[in-house]
């Protein structure tokens, strides 16, 4: 402001002088009105000088130059605004490679053109045993598969690829984004590897299989072997109290005897049918009267029943029809659901299991194996027929799922009508 007064005043007095005719007065006065206007640009550019002289060291991140006094403040505030972006930055920095460090993920980035890593995190380097190089044209002479998947990889890939690294196939994840820069186009690759995973699914599904298959077999051999304890007590008293076999003792010997035959042979085939995996479960479909099967069933599971104070048995009727099914399978079905019913009646005061048949009119027809047992709470309903759930401490949850499907395949439906307190009944109902 000084330095504007001083100018406006070396003006009028050059002014002056010059209408006065004093002519060497008047050129000192203009000279120093000429100094002072150089001194007020000068002054008046400094700041624009310094501002061009921040903005370049910002540039570089050179942060230690100083200015004059009077532009010192703000500068020093723009400074401490910058240096702290800078540490949160650098800090920000630091976080993102430590978390690239600590995830099992390989992550590879490479600038498209030049192909040179931008960053690759320990994950990858061991996964793919790659040393810590700055070009991927390094895997060129060392494993060109590898190297031309990389070069294949499009943005937005969700897949799996096979990678052979030092004569060892691993299966790998890849997850490809790609960004673009200042510094160029820039490929993002994720890799997983998830031989370890498919491993342990592996060893999951075999795990599962095997707890199918003792399910049923031991479903199968508890009847089998309280039937035979049965016969067996029968013999030793016929033989103990000295008497002879009369033809009835003999026929109901014989009858248990085949009936532990029939189921022996069914489990057989049950096993079978499971023993290739690579072949497609068939129904072996023949014309099965369901009287007929019924009484198999109440001969293979009434000794077993009985021990357990169980009042089992077949509810009338007076004509049971023939259907085309899968008899081996179907009585499993059914032994199933019997065993089931066991467990629910187990602490009833009178239990009781009821094994009928009926036939609508639109010539459906149903099994159905009823109980007085505890019911099913509503919330269960629709969580019992899912594979390996289970409301008992020791189950498998894996009998009503495999009932499930066999009747599926048979191209029936399994239903439940219950009340928690009031028994169920699991139906059959079949075409």
């Amino acid at each position: 402001m000084a330095l504007i007064l001083l100018f406006g005043v070396c003006s009028v007095a050059v002014t002056l002088l010059l209408l006065k005719q004093e002519y060497i007065p008047a050129i000192l006065a203009m000279a120093g009105g000429i100094a002072t206007f150089v001194s007020a640009w000068r002054r008046v550019r400094k700041p624009y000088h310094d501002l061009l002289d921040f903005a370049e060291a910002i540039s570089v991140h050179d942060f230690t130059r100083s200015y004059f006094k009077d532009n010192e403040l703000p500068f020093r505030k723009i400074r401490l605004a910058f240096l702290d972006l800078n540490a949160q930055k650098e800090l920000q920095q630091q976080y993102l490679r430590k978390i690239l460090e600590l995830i099992d993920i390989g992550i590879m980035v490479y600038e498209v053109d030049r192909h040179s890593i931008f960053l690759s995190n320990d994950a990858f380097r061991k996964m793919t045993y790659m040393p810590l190089v700055n070009n991927i044209n390094w895997l060129k002479t060392r494993n060109i598969a590898f190297y031309n998947d990389l070069l294949n990889l499009q943005a937005g890939d969700n897949k799996t690829i096979t990678l052979n690294i030092k004569n060892q196939i691993i299966n790998v994840l890849v997850n490809v984004a790609t960004f673009q820069t200042e510094d160029g186009n820039f490929k993002l690759i994720a890799f997983q590897n998830v031989n370890a995973t498919l491993e342990e699914v592996e060893a999951t599904a075999w795990k599962r299989l095997l707890s199918v298959m003792t399910h049923e077999i031991m479903n199968s051999i508890t009847p089998v072997l309280s039937l035979s304890e049965t016969l067996k007590n029968r013999i030793d008293s016929i033989k103990s109290d000295g008497r002879s076999f009369k033809k009835s003792d003999v026929a109901d010997i014989i009858t248990g005897i085949e009936t532990i035959k029939h189921r022996s042979d069914g489990l057989l085939q049950f096993a079978e049918t499971y023993r290739n995996l690579n072949r497609t479960i068939t129904l072996h479909i023949a014309p099965t009267h369901i009287g007929h099967l019924f009484e198999n069933i109440y001969r293979l599971m009434n000794p077993s029943l009985k021990q357990q104070g169980i009042d089992f048995r077949i509810v009338p009727q007076g004509h049971f029809p023939t259907l085309n099914i899968d008899p081996t399978l179907m009585e499993q079905v059914l032994i199933n659901l019997i065993v089931n019913a066991s467990d629910a009646v187990r602490n009833q005061k009178y239990p009781r299991i009821s094994l009928s048949c009926d036939q609508a009119i639109d010539g459906k027809v149903s099994l159905s194996v009823t109980d007085n047992g505890i019911g099913i709470a509503p919330d269960m309903i629709d969580k019992i027929f899912v594979p390996f759930f289970s409301t008992k401490k020791k189950g498998s949850g894996i009998g009503l799922s495999l009932s499930r499907q066999i009747v599926q395949q048979h191209n029936g439906s399994l239903i439940l009508q219950t009340q928690p307190g009031d028994g169920a009944v699991f139906t059959v109902v079949l075409s």
